[in-house]
């Protein structure tokens, strides 16, 4: 019985050793896949901060300017389902003296909001009814494709396919055959462009010039590193 234990054994290590992949034979590539495509949406943050010593009448100043903006979004055609609460707080601001003891030297509110706009040609509109209702911040502006999923899947598939094609081309070159692949892995994503914005000076002289903005071009990357076996 001992003896037929230690074949066992001796088998199987020989069974695992045979599975392993000698790595000498092995070829490691990166393949890559890249679209541009047109923005359909847009992300921007707006928001009113005020500030005071009476913390009852700073809030609802703000409060009132904020239930402005909503409307005006509202009658531009902005869901309130694309309109989300991103920062909501007041602070109160200290003046710490010599001795130790702390003066109030204000109050500080801030609420801002992340508007999905889904009609880029309302863009200019949201931004500038929400200004002219009273925001005081415009944190961000970002914008994005709606149906990226699909393109990222093609991207995915076009980026294995040049991994391959890399692979048998560096193996032909030196008289080997891509066998199969062992191990394959994907990043990358698309890299939103920086919006051209004007910067807002006065919302009275700007009124009639409204303020432009310009979407430009998502870049959409994928690349995916892959090892093949090669014989």
């Amino acid at each position: 019985m001992k003896h037929i234990l230690v074949l066992l054994t001796l088998i199987t290590a020989i069974g695992i050793t045979s599975a392993q992949v000698d790595l000498r034979r092995t070829v490691s590539v990166e393949g890559e896949a890249e679209v541009f495509l047109t923005p359909d949406r847009a992300s921007v943050s707006i928001g009113v901060e005020t500030e005071g010593k009476d913390v009852v009448t700073i809030k609802k100043d703000n409060d009132r300017r904020v239930r402005a903006i909503f409307d005006a979004l509202k009658k531009i055609g902005i869901d309130q389902k694309d309109i989300m609460t991103s920062d909501l707080q007041i602070q109160p601001q200290y003046n710490w003296k010599q001795d130790g003891r702390r003066e109030l030297i204000k109050y500080q509110m801030r609420n801002v909001v992340n508007i999905t706009v889904r009609d880029l040609a309302k863009l200019e509109d949201v931004i500038n009814a929400s200004v002219a209702e009273g925001s005081n911040l415009l944190d961000n502006v970002s914008f994005s494709v709606a149906d990226s999923k699909s393109v990222r899947d093609s991207l995915r598939i076009n980026a294995a396919k040049n991994a391959k094609a890399k692979a048998e081309a560096l193996a032909g070159a030196v008289g080997a055959r891509v066998s199969k692949v062992l191990t394959i892995s994907e990043h990358g994503g698309y890299q939103p462009p920086t919006p051209m914005y004007k910067a807002m000076r006065s919302m009275t002289a700007e009124a009639d010039m409204g303020t432009p903005v310009s979407a430009g071009q998502l870049s959409m990357r994928i690349t995916v590193n892959a090892t093949f076996e090669i014989e």
